[in-house]
């Protein structure tokens, strides 16, 4: 005997149709978009790639780890929930190819508020008005 058949014949069918229903509801987003269209978690990883190249190249400004690794966190709790399994999460950040993208974009954005690449005092202009409006990017620097 069944689970389903110890309970009344109207509740039965109302418990297929919810199996069915819940049977036909796709998955979230995972296989649909894939990690790299996910807004959010580009973004994140964006902003990190800008505050990573801002403090390897601004020798007054240097990261918070430990903020960073929370934010990191974060964004791989935020994949899971979208339905990335761990695995994916992994092969997507570790991806040289999404590396290098997301890096491109950031260098763009560094570019777009004034960065010149050969200048490491606009990296530190730029680092600091980012600590200053305590941006996601300023939240991962600190001024030493």
């Amino acid at each position: 005997m069944t689970l389903i058949a110890s309970y009344p014949a109207d509740m039965r069918i109302t418990l297929r149709a919810v199996a069915f229903a819940l049977c036909c509801v796709p998955a979230p987003a995972i296989a649909a978009k894939g990690l790299a269209h996910e807004v959010e978690i580009n973004e994140g990883l964006i902003a990190i790639s800008m505050a990573n190249v801002v403090r390897e190249t601004c020798p007054s400004i240097s990261a918070r780890l430990l903020r960073a690794w929370f934010y990191i966190t974060s964004l791989e709790a935020e994949a899971r929930s979208l339905g990335y399994s761990p695995q994916e999460v992994s092969a997507f950040v570790k991806d040289p190819v999404e590396k290098s993208r997301v890096l491109s974009i950031a260098q763009k954005r560094l570019a777009d508020h004034g960065v010149i690449p050969d200048q490491p005092a606009t990296y530190c202009t730029f680092g600091l008005a980012e600590i200053q409006a305590g941006s996601a990017i300023g939240k991962l620097l600190k001024a030493n």
